[in-house]
Protein backbone atom coordinates (compact mmCIF):
# COMPACT_ATOMS: atom_id res chain seq x y z
CA UNK A 1 0.00 0.00 0.00
CA UNK A 2 1.35 3.43 -0.97
CA UNK A 3 1.29 6.32 1.52
CA UNK A 4 0.59 9.83 0.16
CA UNK A 5 0.75 13.06 2.21
CA UNK A 6 -1.72 15.90 1.65
CA UNK A 7 -1.00 19.20 3.48
CA UNK A 8 -3.35 22.09 4.11
CA UNK A 9 -6.61 20.26 3.38
CA UNK A 10 -9.17 21.24 6.00
CA UNK A 11 -11.19 18.05 6.54
CA UNK A 12 -13.09 18.15 9.87
CA UNK A 13 -14.52 14.67 10.13
CA UNK A 14 -15.40 13.92 13.68
CA UNK A 15 -13.03 11.91 15.88
CA UNK A 16 -13.70 11.91 19.63
CA UNK A 17 -10.06 11.09 20.56
CA UNK A 18 -8.45 13.73 18.37
CA UNK A 19 -11.13 16.46 18.19
CA UNK A 20 -9.74 19.96 17.92
CA UNK A 21 -11.35 22.92 19.58
CA UNK A 22 -13.25 25.39 17.42
CA UNK A 23 -10.66 28.02 18.24
CA UNK A 24 -7.76 25.81 16.99
CA UNK A 25 -9.20 24.05 13.92
CA UNK A 26 -6.75 21.36 12.54
CA UNK A 27 -5.04 22.18 9.28
CA UNK A 28 -5.03 18.52 8.21
CA UNK A 29 -1.99 16.83 6.71
CA UNK A 30 -3.17 13.54 5.24
CA UNK A 31 -1.19 10.43 4.29
CA UNK A 32 -2.92 8.19 1.78
CA UNK A 33 -2.80 4.39 1.91
CA UNK A 34 -4.09 2.21 -0.93
CA UNK A 35 -6.29 -0.72 0.23
CA UNK A 36 -6.61 -3.28 -2.58
CA UNK A 37 -9.96 -4.79 -3.47
CA UNK A 38 -10.54 -8.44 -2.50
CA UNK A 39 -12.80 -11.12 -3.95
CA UNK A 40 -15.84 -9.83 -2.00
CA UNK A 41 -14.93 -6.33 -0.75
CA UNK A 42 -14.25 -3.03 -2.48
CA UNK A 43 -10.82 -1.41 -2.62
CA UNK A 44 -10.31 2.22 -1.60
CA UNK A 45 -7.80 4.90 -0.56
CA UNK A 46 -7.60 5.52 3.20
CA UNK A 47 -6.47 9.03 4.19
CA UNK A 48 -5.23 9.60 7.78
CA UNK A 49 -4.29 13.00 9.23
CA UNK A 50 -0.85 12.84 10.78
CA UNK A 51 -1.81 15.68 13.17
CA UNK A 52 -5.19 14.78 14.63
CA UNK A 53 -5.78 11.24 13.37
CA UNK A 54 -8.83 12.14 11.30
CA UNK A 55 -9.58 9.52 8.58
CA UNK A 56 -11.58 9.39 5.37
CA UNK A 57 -11.98 7.02 2.38
CA UNK A 58 -12.51 7.60 -1.33
CA UNK A 59 -11.40 6.26 -4.76
CA UNK A 60 -13.43 3.07 -4.30
CA UNK A 61 -12.83 0.16 -6.68
CA UNK A 62 -15.09 -2.82 -7.31
CA UNK A 63 -14.53 -6.21 -5.64
CA UNK A 64 -12.56 -8.46 -8.02
CA UNK A 65 -14.74 -11.55 -7.50
CA UNK A 66 -13.58 -15.14 -7.01
CA UNK A 67 -11.08 -16.81 -9.37
CA UNK A 68 -11.80 -20.51 -9.11
CA UNK A 69 -9.41 -23.41 -9.75
CA UNK A 70 -11.18 -26.67 -10.55
CA UNK A 71 -10.09 -30.05 -9.13
CA UNK A 72 -11.91 -33.19 -10.26
CA UNK A 73 -12.13 -36.11 -7.78
CA UNK A 74 -13.15 -39.47 -9.24
CA UNK A 75 -15.82 -41.62 -7.59
CA UNK A 76 -14.68 -44.67 -5.58
CA UNK A 77 -16.46 -47.82 -4.48
CA UNK A 78 -18.05 -46.06 -1.51
CA UNK A 79 -17.82 -42.30 -2.22
CA UNK A 80 -19.33 -40.17 -4.99
CA UNK A 81 -17.19 -38.24 -7.48
CA UNK A 82 -17.19 -34.45 -7.41
CA UNK A 83 -15.53 -31.25 -8.67
CA UNK A 84 -13.91 -28.93 -6.11
CA UNK A 85 -14.00 -25.21 -6.93
CA UNK A 86 -11.41 -23.33 -4.80
CA UNK A 87 -10.71 -19.61 -5.13
CA UNK A 88 -6.99 -19.04 -5.77
CA UNK A 89 -7.14 -15.62 -4.05
CA UNK A 90 -9.01 -16.50 -0.81
CA UNK A 91 -10.07 -19.53 1.19
CA UNK A 92 -13.62 -19.81 -0.24
CA UNK A 93 -14.46 -23.16 -1.90
CA UNK A 94 -17.47 -25.34 -2.80
CA UNK A 95 -18.08 -28.73 -4.46
CA UNK A 96 -20.42 -30.18 -7.12
CA UNK A 97 -21.21 -33.92 -7.29
CA UNK A 98 -20.40 -35.39 -10.72
CA UNK A 99 -21.14 -39.14 -10.32
CA UNK A 100 -22.38 -41.57 -7.65
CA UNK A 101 -20.27 -44.17 -5.77
CA UNK A 102 -19.35 -47.12 -8.06
CA UNK A 103 -19.77 -49.97 -5.55
CA UNK A 104 -17.38 -52.90 -4.84
CA UNK A 105 -16.24 -55.49 -7.39
CA UNK A 106 -15.49 -58.64 -5.38
CA UNK A 107 -13.22 -61.59 -6.23
CA UNK A 108 -13.77 -64.77 -4.13
CA UNK A 109 -11.01 -67.08 -2.80
CA UNK A 110 -11.70 -70.32 -0.87
CA UNK A 111 -9.20 -71.00 1.94
CA UNK A 112 -9.16 -74.70 3.07
CA UNK A 113 -8.96 -75.61 6.76
CA UNK A 114 -5.61 -76.70 8.30
CA UNK A 115 -4.57 -78.44 11.49
CA UNK A 116 -4.94 -75.26 13.51
CA UNK A 117 -7.05 -72.85 11.36
CA UNK A 118 -10.61 -72.93 10.08
CA UNK A 119 -11.44 -72.92 6.40
CA UNK A 120 -13.44 -70.00 4.88
CA UNK A 121 -14.33 -68.04 1.74
CA UNK A 122 -12.60 -64.61 1.35
CA UNK A 123 -14.31 -61.86 -0.68
CA UNK A 124 -11.79 -59.23 -1.93
CA UNK A 125 -12.70 -56.01 -3.82
CA UNK A 126 -10.34 -55.74 -6.81
CA UNK A 127 -10.83 -51.95 -6.98
CA UNK A 128 -10.35 -50.63 -3.42
CA UNK A 129 -9.10 -53.68 -1.47
CA UNK A 130 -12.04 -54.02 0.90
CA UNK A 131 -12.32 -57.62 2.23
CA UNK A 132 -14.70 -59.83 4.24
CA UNK A 133 -14.92 -63.62 4.94
CA UNK A 134 -17.76 -66.24 5.36
CA UNK A 135 -18.51 -70.01 4.94
CA UNK A 136 -16.22 -71.06 7.82
CA UNK A 137 -15.25 -74.81 8.41
CA UNK A 138 -13.55 -76.33 11.52
CA UNK A 139 -9.74 -77.00 11.77
CA UNK A 140 -8.46 -80.62 11.26
CA UNK A 141 -6.04 -81.08 14.22
CA UNK A 142 -2.35 -82.36 14.16
CA UNK A 143 -1.08 -85.88 13.26
CA UNK A 144 2.40 -86.18 14.92
CA UNK A 145 5.36 -88.55 14.30
CA UNK A 146 8.17 -88.87 16.93
CA UNK A 147 12.01 -88.74 16.33
CA UNK A 148 14.77 -89.27 18.93
CA UNK A 149 17.66 -86.68 18.68
CA UNK A 150 20.95 -87.53 20.52
CA UNK A 151 22.83 -84.83 22.52
CA UNK A 152 25.91 -83.07 21.04
CA UNK A 153 28.75 -80.95 22.48
CA UNK A 154 26.55 -77.85 22.73
CA UNK A 155 22.93 -79.02 22.31
CA UNK A 156 20.72 -81.15 24.49
CA UNK A 157 19.19 -84.42 23.31
CA UNK A 158 15.37 -84.64 23.02
CA UNK A 159 12.33 -86.29 21.40
CA UNK A 160 10.98 -84.32 18.43
CA UNK A 161 7.27 -84.52 17.43
CA UNK A 162 6.50 -83.40 13.82
CA UNK A 163 2.95 -83.15 12.36
CA UNK A 164 2.77 -85.04 9.05
CA UNK A 165 0.08 -82.69 7.76
CA UNK A 166 1.33 -79.15 8.47
CA UNK A 167 4.90 -79.68 9.80
CA UNK A 168 4.23 -78.28 13.27
CA UNK A 169 7.04 -79.28 15.71
CA UNK A 170 7.43 -79.58 19.46
CA UNK A 171 10.11 -81.26 21.65
CA UNK A 172 10.26 -83.06 25.03
CA UNK A 173 12.33 -85.64 26.98
CA UNK A 174 15.48 -83.42 27.06
CA UNK A 175 18.99 -84.70 28.12
CA UNK A 176 22.14 -82.57 28.86
CA UNK A 177 24.74 -81.61 26.20
CA UNK A 178 28.20 -83.34 26.14
CA UNK A 179 30.53 -80.26 26.18
CA UNK A 180 33.36 -79.17 23.74
CA UNK A 181 37.00 -80.27 23.52
CA UNK A 182 38.80 -77.24 21.95
CA UNK A 183 42.24 -76.98 20.23
CA UNK A 184 43.79 -73.54 19.42
CA UNK A 185 45.36 -72.35 16.10
CA UNK A 186 47.15 -68.92 15.98
CA UNK A 187 46.61 -66.55 12.99
CA UNK A 188 49.32 -63.85 12.69
CA UNK A 189 48.27 -60.20 12.13
CA UNK A 190 48.49 -58.56 8.67
CA UNK A 191 48.56 -54.92 7.52
CA UNK A 192 44.81 -54.45 7.88
CA UNK A 193 43.59 -57.32 10.02
CA UNK A 194 44.54 -58.17 13.57
CA UNK A 195 45.92 -61.51 14.68
CA UNK A 196 43.90 -63.99 16.74
CA UNK A 197 43.66 -67.59 18.00
CA UNK A 198 40.96 -69.90 16.61
CA UNK A 199 39.74 -72.57 19.03
CA UNK A 200 38.07 -75.58 17.28
CA UNK A 201 36.25 -78.48 18.98
CA UNK A 202 37.76 -81.87 18.08
CA UNK A 203 34.34 -83.56 18.21
CA UNK A 204 31.86 -81.19 16.48
CA UNK A 205 34.24 -78.64 14.90
CA UNK A 206 32.51 -75.75 16.65
CA UNK A 207 34.93 -72.81 16.83
CA UNK A 208 35.40 -69.39 18.36
CA UNK A 209 38.10 -66.70 18.16
CA UNK A 210 39.99 -65.07 21.04
CA UNK A 211 43.36 -63.49 21.95
CA UNK A 212 43.15 -60.67 19.37
CA UNK A 213 46.22 -58.59 18.43
CA UNK A 214 46.35 -55.23 16.56
CA UNK A 215 46.99 -55.02 12.76
CA UNK A 216 50.55 -54.25 11.70
CA UNK A 217 49.54 -51.35 9.42
CA UNK A 218 50.81 -50.69 5.90
CA UNK A 219 54.44 -49.93 5.07
CA UNK A 220 54.08 -47.82 1.92
CA UNK A 221 56.75 -46.96 -0.63
CA UNK A 222 56.00 -43.82 -2.66
CA UNK A 223 56.76 -43.62 -6.40
CA UNK A 224 56.24 -40.31 -8.22
CA UNK A 225 55.17 -40.48 -11.87
CA UNK A 226 55.58 -37.15 -13.64
CA UNK A 227 52.83 -35.75 -15.86
CA UNK A 228 53.38 -35.95 -19.63
CA UNK A 229 51.76 -34.12 -22.48
CA UNK A 230 48.74 -36.46 -22.53
CA UNK A 231 48.80 -38.39 -19.23
CA UNK A 232 48.31 -37.36 -15.62
CA UNK A 233 51.12 -37.26 -13.12
CA UNK A 234 50.56 -38.86 -9.73
CA UNK A 235 52.16 -40.35 -6.61
CA UNK A 236 51.79 -44.14 -6.28
CA UNK A 237 51.78 -45.60 -2.76
CA UNK A 238 52.38 -49.41 -2.62
CA UNK A 239 52.61 -51.42 0.61
CA UNK A 240 55.78 -53.52 0.79
CA UNK A 241 54.02 -56.22 2.81
CA UNK A 242 50.63 -56.80 1.17
CA UNK A 243 50.78 -54.88 -2.12
CA UNK A 244 47.91 -52.52 -1.22
CA UNK A 245 48.00 -49.49 -3.50
CA UNK A 246 46.48 -46.01 -3.68
CA UNK A 247 47.23 -42.94 -5.75
CA UNK A 248 47.37 -39.25 -4.70
CA UNK A 249 48.62 -35.87 -5.87
CA UNK A 250 47.21 -36.00 -9.39
CA UNK A 251 48.70 -33.47 -11.80
CA UNK A 252 46.87 -32.60 -15.02
CA UNK A 253 48.55 -33.42 -18.35
CA UNK A 254 50.77 -30.58 -19.55
CA UNK A 255 49.46 -30.62 -23.11
CA UNK A 256 51.61 -30.58 -26.22
CA UNK A 257 54.06 -27.72 -26.80
CA UNK A 258 54.24 -27.59 -30.57
CA UNK A 259 56.90 -26.21 -32.87
CA UNK A 260 55.23 -25.37 -36.21
CA UNK A 261 57.35 -26.03 -39.35
CA UNK A 262 55.96 -24.92 -42.72
CA UNK A 263 57.18 -27.08 -45.63
CA UNK A 264 56.41 -25.27 -48.92
CA UNK A 265 54.93 -27.11 -51.88
CA UNK A 266 57.07 -27.95 -54.90
CA UNK A 267 56.16 -28.95 -58.42
CA UNK A 268 56.44 -32.63 -57.46
CA UNK A 269 55.20 -32.67 -53.85
CA UNK A 270 52.56 -31.25 -51.58
CA UNK A 271 53.31 -28.57 -49.06
CA UNK A 272 52.19 -28.89 -45.47
CA UNK A 273 52.73 -27.70 -41.91
CA UNK A 274 54.50 -30.12 -39.54
CA UNK A 275 53.65 -29.73 -35.83
CA UNK A 276 56.26 -31.32 -33.50
CA UNK A 277 55.87 -31.39 -29.71
CA UNK A 278 59.06 -30.16 -28.04
CA UNK A 279 58.41 -32.33 -24.98
CA UNK A 280 57.37 -35.78 -26.30
CA UNK A 281 58.21 -35.56 -30.07
CA UNK A 282 54.60 -36.36 -31.05
CA UNK A 283 53.93 -34.85 -34.47
CA UNK A 284 51.21 -34.48 -37.06
CA UNK A 285 50.72 -32.78 -40.43
CA UNK A 286 48.07 -30.27 -41.49
CA UNK A 287 47.33 -27.45 -43.92
CA UNK A 288 48.21 -29.36 -47.11
CA UNK A 289 48.74 -27.16 -50.20
CA UNK A 290 49.76 -27.74 -53.81
CA UNK A 291 52.16 -25.79 -55.99
CA UNK A 292 49.34 -24.60 -58.26
CA UNK A 293 48.93 -27.62 -60.55
CA UNK A 294 46.00 -30.08 -60.55
CA UNK A 295 47.43 -31.93 -57.55
CA UNK A 296 48.47 -35.07 -59.49
CA UNK A 297 52.04 -36.16 -60.22
CA UNK A 298 52.54 -37.83 -63.59
CA UNK A 299 54.16 -41.23 -63.00
CA UNK A 300 57.43 -41.83 -64.88
CA UNK A 301 57.49 -44.22 -67.83
CA UNK A 302 60.09 -46.35 -66.04
CA UNK A 303 60.33 -46.83 -62.29
CA UNK A 304 62.84 -44.56 -60.65
CA UNK A 305 65.31 -45.98 -58.18
CA UNK A 306 65.17 -43.71 -55.14
CA UNK A 307 68.43 -42.29 -53.94
CA UNK A 308 69.66 -43.15 -50.46
CA UNK A 309 68.29 -40.46 -48.21
CA UNK A 310 70.85 -38.24 -46.54
CA UNK A 311 69.61 -36.17 -43.66
CA UNK A 312 69.75 -32.42 -44.17
CA UNK A 313 68.68 -30.77 -40.94
CA UNK A 314 67.04 -27.35 -40.87
CA UNK A 315 67.05 -25.26 -37.71
CA UNK A 316 63.66 -24.08 -36.39
CA UNK A 317 63.02 -21.68 -33.51
CA UNK A 318 59.78 -20.55 -31.87
CA UNK A 319 59.42 -18.12 -28.94
CA UNK A 320 56.94 -19.39 -26.32
CA UNK A 321 56.40 -16.00 -24.70
CA UNK A 322 53.81 -17.10 -22.13
CA UNK A 323 56.14 -19.69 -20.54
CA UNK A 324 59.30 -17.67 -21.35
CA UNK A 325 61.20 -20.31 -23.28
CA UNK A 326 62.45 -20.93 -26.80
CA UNK A 327 61.47 -24.12 -28.63
CA UNK A 328 64.42 -25.16 -30.82
CA UNK A 329 64.69 -28.16 -33.15
CA UNK A 330 66.87 -29.39 -35.99
CA UNK A 331 64.49 -31.30 -38.26
CA UNK A 332 65.10 -33.10 -41.55
CA UNK A 333 62.48 -33.02 -44.31
CA UNK A 334 61.93 -36.73 -43.64
CA UNK A 335 60.83 -35.92 -40.09
CA UNK A 336 63.98 -37.08 -38.28
CA UNK A 337 65.12 -34.79 -35.46
CA UNK A 338 68.79 -34.29 -34.64
CA UNK A 339 69.80 -34.81 -31.01
CA UNK A 340 72.63 -33.13 -29.16
CA UNK A 341 73.03 -29.79 -27.44
CA UNK A 342 73.08 -26.07 -28.20
CA UNK A 343 75.55 -23.42 -27.10
CA UNK A 344 73.37 -20.56 -25.85
CA UNK A 345 74.60 -17.02 -25.16
CA UNK A 346 72.39 -14.50 -23.35
CA UNK A 347 73.26 -10.78 -23.41
CA UNK A 348 71.13 -8.47 -21.25
CA UNK A 349 70.51 -4.73 -21.52
CA UNK A 350 73.59 -3.98 -19.39
CA UNK A 351 75.86 -5.98 -21.71
CA UNK A 352 76.27 -8.88 -19.24
CA UNK A 353 76.87 -12.11 -21.19
CA UNK A 354 75.93 -15.55 -19.91
CA UNK A 355 76.85 -18.70 -21.86
CA UNK A 356 75.66 -22.28 -21.28
CA UNK A 357 75.17 -25.58 -23.07
CA UNK A 358 71.56 -26.77 -23.23
CA UNK A 359 70.44 -30.25 -24.20
CA UNK A 360 66.88 -30.90 -25.37
CA UNK A 361 64.38 -28.76 -27.23
CA UNK A 362 63.69 -25.99 -24.70
CA UNK A 363 65.79 -22.99 -23.72
CA UNK A 364 64.38 -21.34 -20.62
CA UNK A 365 64.84 -17.62 -19.93
CA UNK A 366 62.15 -17.16 -17.24
CA UNK A 367 64.78 -16.54 -14.51
CA UNK A 368 66.33 -13.59 -16.42
CA UNK A 369 65.22 -9.95 -16.66
CA UNK A 370 64.50 -7.38 -19.34
CA UNK A 371 65.19 -7.57 -23.07
CA UNK A 372 67.75 -10.26 -23.98
CA UNK A 373 69.76 -10.99 -27.12
CA UNK A 374 69.98 -14.78 -27.47
CA UNK A 375 72.59 -16.33 -29.79
CA UNK A 376 72.44 -20.08 -30.53
CA UNK A 377 75.23 -22.20 -31.96
CA UNK A 378 75.59 -25.89 -32.90
CA UNK A 379 77.80 -28.39 -31.06
CA UNK A 380 80.68 -27.50 -33.38
CA UNK A 381 80.21 -23.76 -32.78
CA UNK A 382 78.33 -23.02 -36.02
CA UNK A 383 76.04 -20.02 -35.46
CA UNK A 384 72.39 -20.91 -35.94
CA UNK A 385 70.31 -17.83 -35.11
CA UNK A 386 70.22 -14.67 -33.00
CA UNK A 387 66.90 -13.48 -31.58
CA UNK A 388 65.65 -10.91 -29.12
CA UNK A 389 63.27 -11.98 -26.33
CA UNK A 390 61.58 -10.22 -23.43
CA UNK A 391 62.00 -11.85 -20.01
CA UNK A 392 60.37 -10.81 -16.75
CA UNK A 393 60.47 -7.17 -15.72
CA UNK A 394 63.57 -6.28 -13.74
CA UNK A 395 62.70 -5.32 -10.16
CA UNK A 396 63.31 -1.66 -9.34
CA UNK A 397 65.18 -0.98 -6.13
CA UNK A 398 63.76 2.00 -4.22
CA UNK A 399 65.98 5.09 -4.22
CA UNK A 400 65.73 7.81 -1.61
CA UNK A 401 67.56 10.84 -3.11
CA UNK A 402 68.67 13.68 -0.90
CA UNK A 403 67.02 16.17 -3.24
CA UNK A 404 63.96 15.79 -5.47
CA UNK A 405 64.82 14.21 -8.78
CA UNK A 406 63.99 16.83 -11.40
CA UNK A 407 65.03 15.48 -14.79
CA UNK A 408 66.24 18.01 -17.30
CA UNK A 409 63.81 18.81 -20.07
CA UNK A 410 65.35 19.99 -23.31
CA UNK A 411 64.42 23.24 -24.95
CA UNK A 412 62.79 23.08 -28.33
CA UNK A 413 65.59 21.36 -30.30
CA UNK A 414 66.00 21.48 -34.01
CA UNK A 415 64.14 18.65 -35.68
CA UNK A 416 66.83 15.94 -36.08
CA UNK A 417 67.06 13.92 -39.21
CA UNK A 418 65.58 10.46 -38.64
CA UNK A 419 68.58 8.15 -39.03
CA UNK A 420 66.31 5.16 -39.35
CA UNK A 421 64.44 6.41 -42.42
CA UNK A 422 67.23 8.43 -44.12
CA UNK A 423 69.24 5.44 -45.38
CA UNK A 424 66.51 2.88 -44.84
CA UNK A 425 66.85 -0.12 -47.17
CA UNK A 426 63.92 -1.62 -49.00
CA UNK A 427 61.15 -2.71 -46.64
CA UNK A 428 61.49 -6.49 -45.98
CA UNK A 429 58.54 -8.83 -45.74
CA UNK A 430 59.44 -9.86 -42.19
CA UNK A 431 60.06 -8.36 -39.72
CA UNK A 432 58.25 -5.12 -40.54
CA UNK A 433 60.21 -3.27 -37.88
CA UNK A 434 63.78 -3.99 -36.67
CA UNK A 435 63.98 -5.71 -33.34
CA UNK A 436 65.75 -3.59 -30.75
CA UNK A 437 66.03 -4.89 -27.17
CA UNK A 438 66.84 -1.47 -25.78
CA UNK A 439 64.11 0.37 -27.66
CA UNK A 440 62.07 2.61 -25.30
CA UNK A 441 58.33 2.21 -24.82
CA UNK A 442 57.59 4.99 -27.37
CA UNK A 443 60.42 5.10 -29.96
CA UNK A 444 59.25 8.24 -31.77
CA UNK A 445 61.21 11.11 -33.26
CA UNK A 446 61.48 13.84 -30.69
CA UNK A 447 59.11 16.74 -31.30
CA UNK A 448 57.77 19.38 -29.03
CA UNK A 449 58.56 18.49 -25.37
CA UNK A 450 55.70 18.08 -22.91
CA UNK A 451 56.77 21.12 -20.88
CA UNK A 452 59.20 24.03 -21.33
CA UNK A 453 62.73 23.82 -19.94
CA UNK A 454 63.17 24.99 -16.39
CA UNK A 455 67.00 24.78 -16.06
CA UNK A 456 69.73 26.82 -17.65
CA UNK A 457 70.17 26.95 -21.45
CA UNK A 458 73.50 25.08 -21.32
CA UNK A 459 71.84 22.07 -19.58
CA UNK A 460 69.00 21.97 -22.16
CA UNK A 461 71.50 21.97 -25.03
CA UNK A 462 73.46 19.12 -23.44
CA UNK A 463 70.29 17.04 -23.01
CA UNK A 464 69.32 17.61 -26.66
CA UNK A 465 72.76 16.40 -27.84
CA UNK A 466 72.51 13.31 -25.60
CA UNK A 467 69.03 12.54 -26.95
CA UNK A 468 70.26 12.82 -30.54
CA UNK A 469 73.17 10.41 -29.80
CA UNK A 470 70.76 7.88 -28.23
CA UNK A 471 68.48 8.01 -31.29
CA UNK A 472 71.44 7.48 -33.59
CA UNK A 473 72.56 4.41 -31.58
CA UNK A 474 69.03 2.97 -31.65
CA UNK A 475 68.82 3.50 -35.41
CA UNK A 476 72.18 1.81 -35.97
CA UNK A 477 71.13 -1.14 -33.76
CA UNK A 478 67.86 -1.51 -35.68
CA UNK A 479 69.62 -1.48 -39.06
CA UNK A 480 72.18 -4.02 -37.80
CA UNK A 481 69.43 -6.32 -36.50
CA UNK A 482 67.59 -6.01 -39.85
CA UNK A 483 70.76 -6.98 -41.81
CA UNK A 484 71.41 -9.98 -39.52
CA UNK A 485 67.83 -11.25 -39.89
CA UNK A 486 68.00 -10.90 -43.71
CA UNK A 487 71.28 -12.83 -43.80
CA UNK A 488 69.81 -15.65 -41.67
CA UNK A 489 66.72 -15.88 -43.90
CA UNK A 490 68.89 -15.90 -47.07
CA UNK A 491 71.06 -18.63 -45.51
CA UNK A 492 67.93 -20.76 -44.79
CA UNK A 493 66.64 -20.23 -48.34
CA UNK A 494 70.03 -21.18 -49.76
CA UNK A 495 70.05 -24.34 -47.61
CA UNK A 496 66.65 -25.37 -48.97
Amino acid sequence: MAAVAFAGVGFTLGNANTAQSAATECNHTYEGEEVAATCTQQGYTLYTCTVCGDVKKDNYTEAVGHDYAETKVEATCTTAGYTLYACVNCDFAYTETTEPAKGHQFSEVSIPQTCTHKGYTSHFCTVCGYEYSDNFTDELGHVYEETEVAPTCSDRGYTEHICTVCGDVYRDNFVDELGHEYEGVITEPTCLEGGYTTFTCANCFDSYIADYTEPNGHAYTETITEATCVTYGYTDHICDDCGDRYVTDYVSPKGHNYLHIVVPATQDSLGYTRHICADCNYSYLSDYVTSGDDGYIVPPEEPEIPEVHKHEYEFHLQDNKEEMNLIVMRVCTCGDMKSGYFTVTFQDEDGVITESKVAGNKIDYSALYGNLTVTLADEDGTALETVTVTAQEKPVEPVNPDEPDNPDTPDNPDEPKDPITSDKPKEPDEPKEPVNPEQPDEPTTPGEPDSPATDADDKGSGAAVALFVILAVLAFGGIAAFIIIRKIKNKKKGGN
